[in-house]
């Protein structure tokens, strides 16, 4: 099967599509074409999608015509954030496996993992409980970010009436601020609800657990194994504060 890098030589662009592209990404000394040719060979992710491909690489996604290797546009990626729909609610398996911290260093763990009964959980009949809230980022009609919240008991459990969050961005588009976005929206929509807490488990060692502080996440507890590693229970007051 041939891919777009089998037809770098094909790509050209249109003086409306030059023009779109340094105003968006401010390259106006780039000869663009070979700007794109260069990003192409050192992208992160190519989708064909449609009629279109579309590549990505270091926050930029770039949109070929795939049957003219047209290229239209080239922008900074700007998913559009918004609440989960049922439909939306396909893609949790596979949320819920990247949502899975794995120590740098170690083996990816089997996809099976999200079969057992504790991670399960976490989605298993979603939508069906109260306090199961989700946002998505949606990009060219993909879902690359998701973040979610159950009442269950599971790793973060506090009690009965607050919802335990879990999230999960695509590995070719995290460190872009989508993550900040999925959270925020969602903290609006539990506010919304009428919830007044949120709380969420992440292992000691996860770099996340510095992103959740950020966020207003605060420990309530700690929960050691024998080698002195563990998990933080971590809780948002969702309270809006008069100023």
């Amino acid at each position: 099967m041939q891919t777009l890098h089998d037809h770098l030589e094909k790509i050209h662009i249109t003086p409306l599509g030059l023009m779109r592209i340094k105003e968006n990404l401010h390259l106006e000394d780039e000869d663009i074409v070979l700007w794109c040719q260069e990003t192409i060979k050192k992208a992160d992710l190519i989708i064909g999608q449609g009629k279109n491909w579309y590549v990505y690489h270091q926050g930029v996604v770039i949109t070929i015509h795939a049957k003219s290797y047209t290229l239209i546009t080239a922008k900074l990626l700007d998913p559009r954030i918004r609440k989960m729909e049922k439909s939306d609610f396909l893609v949790l398996p596979e949320f819920l496996y990247q949502a899975i911290f794995i120590p740098e260093g170690s083996h990816p763990l089997s996809r099976d993992i999200i079969q057992v009964p504790e991670i399960n959980v976490y989605i298993d009949h979603f939508g069906s409980k109260q306090g199961d809230l989700g946002v998505v980022a949606e990009q060219n009609g993909q879902i690359i970010g998701a973040a979610w919240t159950r009442i269950i008991c599971a790793y973060g459990h506090v009690d009965d009436e607050t919802p335990e969050l879990a999230i999960s961005i695509l590995p070719e588009f995290r460190g872009y601020g989508i993550g900040t976005k999925l959270m925020k929206k969602l903290f609006t929509l539990l506010q919304t609800d009428g919830f007044k807490q949120t709380s969420l488990s992440v292992e000691k060692r996860n770099p996340a657990f510095h992103f959740y502080k950020r966020l207003g996440y605060e420990i309530i507890m700690e929960k050691l194994d024998d080698e002195g590693q563990g998990d933080y229970i971590m809780m948002k007051s969702l309270k809006i504060t008069k100023k």
